[in-house]
């Protein structure tokens, strides 16, 4: 027998309380009468009667009531644990094996050693046992189905590698949870070999295998682990003699407690374009900067490497770069206007870097549905009526998601009854010179053309004076963006199919108004046409475990010219993906809409009709939390999952061992004890009570 609290046997102490009690009683005497004392010897009471003890069973009751409950407190259990060897001697075992092949399982041997783990648990399996092979990584697989074919399970071992998902416990552990939830064989344990990465655990997840089913935390993982990785890429981009020059610094991590110096390199379609050579303190950061290059072609294939360690997968860092794609916009104007009047747009514009505007003027007369093929944005700047054949073209390219911004002033482009296009109806002009002009009052701050403007040191708007501009009735579903200070509308959004369009009551000159003289004016015309051309930052690369809508790399194909677009547009077109270790899959039309992204490196889009025109690229990292191998303890791990200690590494997976707290649990002895000390306590006082009535009628 052993004991969780042995320290309370000093407790014991208090048996000596009722042997005190005992012999200090006093009993009662008669006094008899002596007419001399003189020829007697004097003998004390307390030699004599004190040292007796009279009531051998009361002292019994209060002695085992003291040491019962001391023995309850000291929790004893039986290290032999009779009726759990019982359980797990007998009957057939169904055993899930949860094997972690998530990348940073590639540091050092610790796949190797995984793979002779798993191999251990197989050949402990018996004749009537059955296993199931379950690899796991951010996605989940079974491998092998419930067998008792160990050749079939040690096979599988041996075929399967390390993969470039993130680490995820969670889906792994729900996967074993059914399975031997499903189970009827009478014994059940789960065995999950891992490097037990931290970041791969969310303790508030709620996973709880079967009533007596174990865990067995089996970790590969190295107490003293040193990584370096090239955590990310930042691209800087500018222009020098027409083209465009891009800048790329890599970030750098050194996760060990001593400075790392390695070489960083640049590759560019597999040419290296420089090296330096970095220093990364312990436990931080670094970075490197290497010289501008130009950007030419669409989808180059970029690379960062650093030095070398025990993971080498996150010594790398993969990009695509393609040239900044510019904005095509349309600026349509009156006939016969004084090109001034377009003046200030097409300056404001020109600045435009990220991304590039392109910006062209043509009269109503000119605009033909050609003119509107790859165009991002038209702006209707107080032109005059639309040509019928144009008004439809410009109607159909807002429907299909192109962006369009009236400009009102002394003009309208529609003479009707409706103004689809338009945010709302028309009036007359409102004249403010008289009252030295009106500013604006409300700015919708929540849209997306205002938010960065929502901090005062980003600008102030009530400096801008307004002498006149158009009324303007929103009609329900219209968006205001803009009231002047009189209540009039300034700015107002109408969603317009897949397309939006706005339309501004004051012409973009500065004829009505100060607007185009005011710091405000350039930046704001910048959101405006990002926002009608929803343009996005291009991605220069993406993260194992995503998807990849194929859409998206269609339509910039057909933007840049790289691929013709098919009648229903980009999702319609055909093609395949080249995946970075070697398969193909079908794209668009009869094809998957989407790609999971499940490996590190460059996925390679061609669409039909590419002919000889180079791919589309897609690259592809690791997650960086894989770089961060800092780990859970094994047991603590198993102890949240299952509810109790995990089975420590190279103890018996077929006779696990449990803690000694796990077994007390089990046996509650302290319990049956802390009853018998209640039942001898109950005891004592029916005794002592019996016993103090016959001493009180004087019974000698």
């Amino acid at each position: 027998m052993s004991f969780l609290a042995p320290l309370f046997f000093v407790g014991l102490a208090a048996v000596a309380i009722p042997v005190l009690v005992h012999l200090i009683q006093r009993e009662r005497k008669d006094v008899v009468a002596f007419p001399s004392l003189m020829f007697l010897r004097r003998i004390p009471y307390q030699s004599v009667e004190r040292r007796r003890i009279h009531n051998w069973l009361l002292l019994a009751l209060r002695v085992a009531a003291m040491a019962l409950v001391v023995a309850a407190f000291t929790r004893p259990f039986f290290e032999g644990d009779p009726l759990r060897a019982a359980a797990v001697t007998s009957g057939a075992r169904e055993v899930v094996i949860l094997l972690d092949r998530s990348a940073s399982m590639a540091y050092g041997d610790h796949w190797k050693r995984a793979q002779d783990e798993a191999l251990k648990v197989v050949r402990s399996l018996g004749g009537a046992d059955q296993a199931t092979l379950v690899l796991f990584g951010t996605a989940t697989e079974e491998a092998v189905r419930a067998t008792s074919d160990k050749g079939r399970l040690e096979s599988a071992i041996a075929a399967a590698t390390v993969s470039s998902d993130g680490t995820r416990y969670a889906p792994a552990l729900r996967w074993a949870q059914s399975l031997l939830a499903r189970s009827e064989l009478p014994r059940k344990e789960a065995v999950l070999i891992s490097d037990f990465q931290r970041s791969g655990w969310e303790r508030q997840e709620d996973i709880h295998l079967p009533e007596g089913a174990t865990l067995a935390a089996v970790s590969v993982a190295t107490p003293d682990w040193a990584n370096l990785s090239v955590a990310s890429a930042a691209f800087d981009r500018g222009s020098f003699s027409g083209e465009e020059r891009v800048t790329v610094t890599a970030g750098l991590t050194n996760r060990s407690a001593s400075p790392v110096t390695v070489p960083v390199t640049l590759e560019i379609d597999g040419r290296v374009l420089d090296t330096r050579r970095v220093t990364v303190a312990a436990n931080a950061s670094g970075s490197a900067t290497f010289p501008p290059f130009t950007v030419a072609v669409p989808s180059l294939r970029g690379s960062i490497r650093a030095g070398s360690d025990a993971l080498a997968a996150d010594n790398v860092f993969h990009f695509a770069l393609s040239p900044s794609r510019p904005v095509s916009i349309l600026i349509v104007q009156a006939e016969g206007a004084d090109r001034r009047s377009s003046e200030f747009l097409t300056t404001a514009l020109s600045f435009g870097a990220s991304p590039p505007f392109r910006a062209e003027v043509l009269p109503p007369s000119r605009v033909t549905a050609a003119s509107l093929e790859r165009r991002s944005v038209v702006i209707l700047h107080n032109a005059t009526w639309l040509a019928t054949e144009a008004d439809a073209a410009l109607r159909r390219f807002v429907e299909q998601g192109g962006g369009l911004l009236v400009v009102l002033a002394d003009r309208t482009p529609w003479n009707g009854p409706e103004f689809p296009l338009l945010a709302g109806r028309p009036g007359n002009p409102v004249d403010r010179l008289g009252m030295g002009g009106g500013t604006l009052g409300f700015l919708d701050y929540s849209h997306p053309i205002l938010d960065e403007f929502k901090d005062p040191r980003n600008g102030n708007f009530s400096n801008i004076r307004f002498l006149k501009y158009r009324a303007l009735s929103p009609a329900q579903g219209d968006r205001v963006l803009a009231r002047f200070d009189d209540g009039g509308v300034a700015m107002a959004e109408r969603a317009v199919g897949a397309g939006r369009a706005i339309t501004f009551t004051s012409p973009l000159d500065d004829t009505w108004n100060d607007f185009p003289k005011q710091a405000l004016f350039l930046p704001l015309l910048h959101e405006m046409m990002r926002y009608l051309a929803k343009y996005e930052e291009p991605v220069t690369w993406h993260t194992v475990g995503r998807v990849l809508d194929i859409s998206v790399p269609l339509a910039a194909l057909v933007r840049e010219g790289s691929a013709g677009d098919t009648a229903a547009g980009p999702r319609k077109a055909t093609g395949i993906v080249m995946t970075p270790g070697g398969a193909q899959q079908t794209i668009g039309e009869g094809g998957a809409p989407s790609i999971a992204l499940a490996e590190q490196g460059f996925y390679a889009v061609r669409i039909q009709g590419m002919g000889e025109r180079r791919p589309f690229q897609v690259a592809v990292n690791l997650d960086p939390t894989e770089s961060d191998l800092a780990a859970l303890p094994p047991q603590e791990f198993a102890k949240t999952v299952a509810g109790r200690a995990a089975t420590a590494p190279g103890q018996s997976l077929e006779h696990p061992e449990l803690t000694p707290a796990d077994i007390e649990k089990k046996q509650s002895t302290w319990w049956f004890l802390f009853l018998a000390g209640l039942a001898a306590m109950v005891s004592e006082a029916v005794v002592a009570n019996r016993l103090s009535k016959r001493f009180g009628k004087g019974l000698r």
